[in-house]
């Protein structure tokens, strides 16, 4: 379980939350009612400027990590799912070369990873149907936390 570092919640265990990443145009098509956030926040910040570009592209780290394991690139994007004590990386760069519904064993749950034909992720399930929390990491970030993980082959 994770704790909280700070803030008002310091010391409290935290609850995993669902989420996905996937296009504005696959969100659109699957949610039409949505409304954005509006930019003017009373801050003087430009939204339409990524303070990260360059970096998603570029081979080095910004900052001491610390040792890498050598299964994938540092800065390999992963989705990262835990079920118990069991902890997966799943490449993006492997999810985006078959889109569709892939199933997989982790632990004692087969889980389900619902990838859109533009390679997001629309949703990750347990057995039962149920989303179950992921996180998309850098793979650097990811084995980090979980340095016991296992990182998804399709011959698995």
């Amino acid at each position: 379980m994770e704790k909280s570092i700070a803030g008002p919640l310091a010391g409290k265990n935290l609850k995993k939350i669902t989420s996905i990443r996937t296009s504005w145009k696959s969100w659109t098509e699957r949610n039409p009612q949505t409304t954005v956030l509006s930019t003017d926040t009373g801050y003087e910040r430009n939204y339409s400027r990524d303070p990260y570009e360059g970096y998603y592209r570029s081979l080095g780290i910004w900052f001491p990590v610390g040792d890498v394991r050598k299964d994938l690139s540092p800065k390999e994007m992963v989705l990262g799912i835990e079920m118990g004590r069991e902890a997966r990386a799943y490449p993006l760069s492997k999810l985006k070369e078959e889109p569709g519904l892939l199933r997989d064993k982790l632990g004692e749950e087969t889980i389900q990873i619902e990838v859109a034909p533009d390679g997001g992720i629309l949703r990750v399930t347990d057995n039962h149907g149920e989303e179950i929390p992921s996180i998309f990491a850098y793979w650097f970030a990811w084995q980090a936390f979980h340095p016991e993980t296992t990182v998804y082959r399709e011959e698995d």
